[in-house]
């Protein structure tokens, strides 16, 4: 993939700070930038891609970096991020909740709610900016997974380091475009994982719970796929089932809508069903109403699926 290096040594120590600010803000989100060395900042951002996820690396000097509530409004696109931490100690701060990341470990943060990083001197990061839009799971649940520490060494965490390495030395030039769907499907599927490790624990009734979620999957194509149907196959009562999705801050049918827009958002893209129609790959998904699936489309993705399939957006 190409990749951009950016580096303050490459202006005038007088116009470091702005283009530092800017540096920033333009790779990343946008921020309040403060560099605790001042005008005579010092640092480097190298940046690259792989279709929708924007992956850099970050390393400086004493700084803090805060997310506000009026650049969250501003924001035209929103991103679930990964922060490894390569060097140095940093403070992480959202949604009520602390951590501090060292070498080794790693947190999940939001760019559509406020942040805090705060480094303790200098400071090295791997960051992964994966689209929001396409992580199926509720507010709630990505909420909770916000501002802990993750151990990159052990358990579910330990896939991370390693992953983000590889990430960076792929060339997405070389990906063909199934590959590269396959791609941000698999690292979906791993925001989804790490997340639920985090926060899958202290859920209710995590058994019941996951026995509906993988019932859903498995059935997503069946048009009378409801409620009554996933309680029975779980053998638990509908009201039941509904405090237990409500416990993760969704619905039932709100979780079975969006597991069909995400399986509807990927085979659009899919080579492979390129002779497909819009309506046939929505019947796939058990929305086999073309013009009830383009406005459930619209609403969730803000495009259209021929605008989507088609790449304009």
């Amino acid at each position: 993939m190409p990749v951009t290096t950016i580096d303050t040594s490459s202006v005038a120590e007088r116009d470091r700070l702005d283009f530092w600010r800017s540096t920033v803000c333009d790779q990343f989100v946008t921020l309040d930038v403060r560099p605790g060395a001042g005008p005579a900042v010092r640092g480097s951002v190298t940046a690259a891609a792989v279709g929708d996820i924007q992956l850099r690396t970050i390393q400086a000097g004493p700084h803090r970096f805060d997310r506000t509530p009026g650049q969250v409004r501003g924001a035209d696109e929103d991103y679930y991020q990964i922060a490894l931490a390569r060097h140095g100690s940093t403070l992480v701060a959202q949604d009520g909740r602390e951590a501090v990341i060292e070498p080794g470990d790693f947190v999940l943060y939001d760019s559509s709610r406020p942040f805090t990083f705060v480094t303790a001197g200098d400071f090295a990061y791997s960051v992964c900016l994966f689209p929001k839009r396409l992580i199926p799971l509720s507010e709630v649940e990505l909420r909770e997974a916000t501002a802990i520490r993750i151990d990159g060494r052990r358990g579910v965490g330990a896939m991370i380091p390693p992953f983000l390495a590889a990430l960076h030395r792929l060339d997405d030039d070389d990906l063909v475009p199934a590959a590269r769907e396959a791609m941000h499907r698999t690292i979906g599927d791993l925001y989804t994982t790490v997340i639920r490790s985090e926060v899958g624990a202290t859920a209710p009734d995590g058994v019941h719970l996951s026995r509906a979620r993988a019932h859903i999957r498995e059935h997503l194509a069946d048009r009378d796929l409801d409620p009554a149907s996933v309680a029975a196959a779980c053998s638990i009562s509908v009201s039941y089932l509904h405090k237990l999705f409500s416990a993760t801050g969704t619905t039932v049918t709100a979780h079975i809508r969006e597991e069909r827009l995400q399986g509807c958002w990927h085979d659009l893209t899919r080579p492979e069903l390129a002779g497909l129609t819009v309506a046939a790959i929505g019947a796939r998904w058990g929305l086999p109403d073309p013009a009830h699936l383009s406005r459930a489309f619209r609403a969730r993705f803000g495009v259209s699926p021929s605008t989507h399939r088609s790449g304009a957006h």
